[in-house]
């Protein structure tokens, strides 16, 4: 009897089993047919490799995934989309939320202080995007940057020589304007012989219908036009003049009489030009070298020179690239420097490239990145304090999952349901998040070098994405909850058994150490940048702070006020400089063997006869400077520039001469290495040099312990030497101190978040010392009914989450090192190494919060009455 054929076995079980419940017999049935028609027209084996495939495509059909999905519904079940099932489920959350008072506090506490950072990083966000947008001109307004390379550095910088705005005019015919910027202008004005502060810059005539600054007085196509003229900002005016119209008016800059041509409305923080007055170009031409630099004889001279150009809406960026590459290598016959030229887009500016001289804020994209990491450092913490705090509450709500599931509730209804519950908490938590942003955002732009310049001002739009945020967070945190809620198996839900887990270290076990190692790295980070600042002041810094005042001369005469201050009992020594050392930034100047060899960098720094006694700077050999003529073609030099120009004694420099300013210079004297700059920038070329024109500061060494005394002594000798110029003091020491004062930021940086982050942590550990607390009551009152004391229980419940946060130390300390050693130190020529005092306060401080809280329950549990335990489980 010939053997009946079948379609494959196996294939119609793999069927069955992913079918389930489903009705397919229909489906079935029809797919057998077509087996035993192939077998008419084909092998058995092909009719079998047929039937596979009808099957599989079968399983991914929409016809099996409804089926699928009906038979898994409940009989009242309905899946269409009801919106006044919305409301109920608000009704439902809310109820909830109610219901378990405690835990929705921690949720909204801990959502709300992680929120509030990100809150001020998208109000922060919100403002700097808006930079420049306010101008008519906006989308075709480039400004250029050069790029130079001198073999030993590749810089980038926004300024760019003034002569390539003259080539540009002349030589392309795809720009409509060209503006030239200088940022030389003198920082204070006279005015009725009072000094007088004043920021802003040289520009050329066509600035104002370039850019968009409201002039509110005067004639914009004229007020620049002539040499000698300035606009003022109406700050400005009111500063300078009260509610007096100040058109015609002049005022004294440097030593020119200068008249005002107009008044410009006050600017918006989102500009990258911030200013107060500006300064006809024309006024600049003919004084300054770098303003008609030639391009081949002085192609460095651009530290402070700003080309803007405005193009045709046809200009072709990449043809005008190719122009400035051609103008770039026109000018790069220099050995040992070349310069490039690039094109910067003015909306681009703030939020783009970190360049060299800005002349207003500018945010680099590592550091927007940086920013945008430590919110969600904090944010991320306080949405796991949900999810694992939801999901310990499992037992607590399974009953009510199971209900609606039986009553025929589906599974992405679950879902909605504890999403908009979420939703709910974050909108809540959203309210005091907004409460703790209006606390904090005046101290955050404090912490910010240009916070000045920034406006956390909330408009339409950012308040609009607060909203968008708050909903966000509600969904990608109320996922994970949602999700395992969803799933739960009806018959299991209403036994309460949880969905297993065999992993000895759960997720929530996780969660709760990576919030402690959070914690304790930003604890870690105060600690270490605290001693770093400790140790940096206390640096030797090569030359002598201690009892040393620095005072501002002010164009008062140096030889008069060291006649009349020598007179002074408290003062042992004076001596007189250009800049105050180690503090103030100096311009490098360009130094040349005579022979013709290549230039090199060297910082310099005018001082007169006494400074080096009075610093305790040490002679390695030569001698020092004397008061005369001559002195002003000599100099004193570092080891350093000995080490850069290949002198390998001191003794062998003496008598060396060099070309400094097309001029000739003679070493006298070599000066053992001192930093001269800050600590965070290494020892390079350094030279003192001899001009008693250019003396700023007097360096005053006080000999008397009655400090306020000798303050009020000189400031009685200073009204007659400078009139009604205030007397400006400060002692060397600390101002060294306030230097550094950046540290002590980021000392607030790290402790405000350390602060949240331990207190999301906290909140996140109380949560779970309660839910495990109140599932061990019953064993709890057992074991004391056996004879447990009450530190046995104490211990049995605290040593599983002192065991979470000694891991959260053993994973965090080395990290937290490495980034030290490997990031944030390579930024600092000096290292101060990590000690084991640093790592030890750390451990300390989380282990005390820790402690500190796992005892408030833990203690409370242990104490109750086992009777009354026994009697409520």
């Amino acid at each position: 009897m010939k053997k009946e054929i079948k379609p494959p076995v196996l294939a119609d079980r793999l069927f069955e089993k992913y079918c389930k419940n489903a009705q397919i017999e229909d489906l079935h049935g029809d797919v057998e047919e077509l087996f035993y028609q192939s077998l008419k027209t084909m092998s058995i084996r092909k009719a079998k490799l047929r039937y596979w495939g009808q099957i599989i495509s079968l399983m991914f059909s929409y016809a099996v995934k409804r089926r699928k999905q009906n038979a898994s519904n409940h009989p009242y079940a309905s899946t269409s989309f009801n919106p006044g099932m919305i409301k109920n489920y608000f009704l439902i959350a809310s109820r909830s939320l109610v219901k378990h008072k405690f835990f929705t506090i921690i949720n909204v506490v801990g959502l709300a202080v992680g929120m509030s950072i990100c809150l001020l990083l998208i109000a922060f966000f919100s403002f700097i995007s808006k930079y420049d947008e306010f101008h008519v001109n906006k989308d075709t307004i480039y400004r250029v940057i050069s790029i130079t390379d001198d073999k030993t550095e590749k810089k980038e910088w926004s300024s760019a020589p003034s002569f390539l705005a003259q080539q540009l005019k002349a030589g392309y015919s795809g720009i409509d304007q060209v503006v030239r910027v200088s940022a030389t202008l003198s920082t204070e004005v006279e005015l009725e012989n009072k000094k007088i502060s004043l920021t802003g810059f040289y520009v050329d005539p066509n600035f104002l219908q370039v850019f968009t600054f409201t002039l509110i007085k005067g004639n914009k196509e004229r007020a620049l036009i002539r040499a000698n003229t300035l606009v003022l900002t109406e700050r400005a005016s009111k500063k300078l003049f009260g509610d007096a119209d100040p058109i015609g008016r002049l005022i004294k800059l440097g030593d020119s009489d200068f008249e005002i041509t107009g008044v410009l409305e006050n600017h918006p923080k989102n500009s990258h030009m911030q200013f107060e007055a500006l300064v006809s170009y024309q006024s600049l031409e003919g004084r300054s070298v770098s303003a008609n630099v030639s391009p081949k004889e002085n192609v460095r001279a651009f530290s402070n020179q700003y080309v803007y150009l405005q193009l045709s809406p046809t200009t072709e960026i990449t043809h005008l690239q190719q122009y400035l590459n051609k103008e770039a290598a026109s000018v790069n016959d220099s050995n040992d420097f070349n310069i490039s030229f690039e094109l910067q887009k003015l909306t681009s500016i703030a939020a783009g490239r970190s360049l060299s001289n800005s002349i207003g804020p500018e945010w680099d994209l590592p550091s927007l990145s940086g920013f945008i990491v430590v919110a969600l450092l904090i944010l991320i913490p306080a949405s796991f304090n949900y999810a694992n705090i939801s999901i310990a509450q499992a037992l607590k709500r399974m009953k009510e999952i199971g209900l609606r599931k039986m009553m025929g509730s589906l599974q992405q209804q679950i879902f909605v349901q504890f999403i908009i519950e979420t939703i709910i908490i974050s909108f809540v938590a959203l309210g005091l998040a907004f409460y703790i942003f209006t606390v904090i955002r005046q101290e955050f732009l404090s912490m910010l070098v240009s916070g000045d310049a920034i406006s956390l001002d909330l408009d339409t739009p950012t308040v609009f994405y607060f909203v968008l945020f708050a909903i966000a967070v509600g969904v990608a945190t109320g996922f994970v909850p949602a999700y395992y809620f969803s799933r739960l198996n009806p018959i299991a839900a209403m036994k309460k058994t949880p969905i297993k887990n065999n992993s000895r270290f759960s997720f929530r076990k996780s969660l709760t150490v990576f919030q402690f190692a959070l914690s304790i790295g930003f604890i870690t980070s105060v600690v270490v940048i605290l001693n770093q600042y400790k140790k940096t002041i206390n640096y030797d810094f090569g030359f002598q702070q201690k009892n040393i005042l620095d005072v501002q001369l002010q164009d008062t005469d140096p030889d008069l006020f060291r006649n009349e201050f020598s007179k002074l009992a408290s003062v042992s020594e004076i001596s007189m400089s250009s800049h105050i050392m180690g503090i103030e930034g100096m311009k490098p100047e360009y130094v040349k063997y005579t022979d013709g060899s290549d230039s090199l960098e060297v910082y310099q720094m005018i001082i007169d006869e006494h400074y080096l006694s009075n610093l305790n700077l040490r002679l390695l050999a030569g001698k020092n400077f004397i008061r005369s003529e001559v002195s002003k073609d000599k100099i004193i030099v570092n080891e350093i520039f000995l080490e850069k120009n290949g002198i390998k004694h001191p003794a062998a420099a003496l008598g060396e001469t060099f070309v400094l300013d097309g001029k000739e210079v003679e070493v006298i004297g070599v000066v053992k290495n001192f930093h001269y700059a800050r600590l965070d920038e290494p020892i390079e070329s350094f030279m003192f040099r001899y001009d008693d024109r250019q003396l700023h500061v007097a360096n005053l060494k006080i000999a008397s312990s009655d400090i306020l005394g000798a303050l009020t002594d000189m400031e009685e000798l200073w009204k007659p030497l400078a009139g009604e110029k205030k007397f400006t003091a400060h002692f060397f020491k600390e101002e060294i101190e306030d230097a550094y004062s950046h540290y002590f930021v980021l000392v607030k940086i790290c402790a405000f978040l350390g602060f949240l982050a331990i207190t999301i942590s906290c909140l996140g550990l109380l949560g779970m010392v309660v839910l495990t607390v109140e599932s061990k009551t019953k064993e709890i009152g057992i074991r004391k009914v056996m004879g447990a004391s009450v530190a046995g229980v104490i211990m049995m419940l605290s040593k599983d989450f002192m065991k979470l946060i000694v891991i959260a130390s053993c994973i965090a300390l080395p990290l937290t090192y490495l980034f030290f050693d490997k990031v944030y130190f390579r930024s600092q020529h000096y290292k101060i190494p990590i000690g084991a005092a640093e790592i030890v306060l750390s451990i300390v401080i989380i282990l005390s919060f820790g402690l500190a809280t796992i005892l408030s329950q833990t203690m409370k549990a242990a104490q109750a009455n086992p009777v009354d335990t026994l009697r409520n489980d």
